[in-house]
């Protein structure tokens, strides 16, 4: 994640070293071919362009700092001991049933992730974390049984909206990334479901266990 956001960073800083770059080189012409007036104009829009380039870096760490720094809370909430036994009981493969008001909770904690995803302007980081691929993997599943259609005709169609947007970008960009159909990108992912909930519930079955 962090060798991403370095790419990311060494991107943009060789974008801005070189419009810098080119600037200093215009002045140095000017000054070289003895045209003041030219270098004077010059100079101006280098002190302008190195003045712009520290604003728009520092509101860019600034945003960078403060969509990691709530990344963060989110992973320290999803870490929770309320987080994981929601997470191990939310959904019983084996009746099919699900409970619905732990179910929202979750699909509300992943809509401030993908809200978070959508401020920042799409933040690589988020993408490529442990709780983007969570957030997808539970809308995916609950959307296929009809639990996205139950939330929206008990809350409204606007519920869940930047955690769907964000589903459909992940999906695009990982099946794009794997080579793959949206078809067989999902076809994989649903074979891999019961998968999923069992490694979801294993703490609780084997407390269950333990109590018997």
């Amino acid at each position: 994640m962090f060798e991403r956001m370095f790419r990311r960073f060494s991107k943009r800083a060789t974008v801005w070293f070189l419009v810098i770059l080119g600037a200093f080189g215009a002045l140095a012409i000017a000054l070289y071919f003895c045209s003041w007036d030219g270098a004077t104009t010059v100079a101006t829009m280098f002190v302008g362009l190195l003045a712009a380039a520290v604003v728009y870096w520092q509101g860019h760490l600034i945003k960078q700092q403060l969509a990691f720094s709530t990344y963060l809370d989110l992973d320290k909430q999803w870490n929770s001991a309320e987080m994981i036994a929601a997470r191990e009981t939310v959904y019983d493969p084996l009746n099919d049933t699900w409970d619905e008001s732990r179910l929202d909770w979750l699909l509300e904690f992943f809509e401030k992730l993908a809200s978070l995803f959508k401020v920042t302007g799409e933040l690589d980081f988020i993408y490529h974390s442990t709780l983007g691929w969570y957030a997808v993997q539970c809308f995916l599943y609950a959307e296929s049984r009809g639990q996205i259609k139950r939330a929206r005709q008990d809350w409204g169609d606007d519920v869940y909206k930047d955690l769907e947007h964000f589903s459909v970008f992940y999906a695009d960009r990982d099946a794009k990334e794997k080579k793959k159909t949206q078809e067989e990108w999902k076809a994989e992912r649903f074979e891999k479901e019961k998968r999923f909930w069992e490694q979801e519930r294993k703490p609780f079955q084997r407390r269950h266990l333990n109590m018997s």
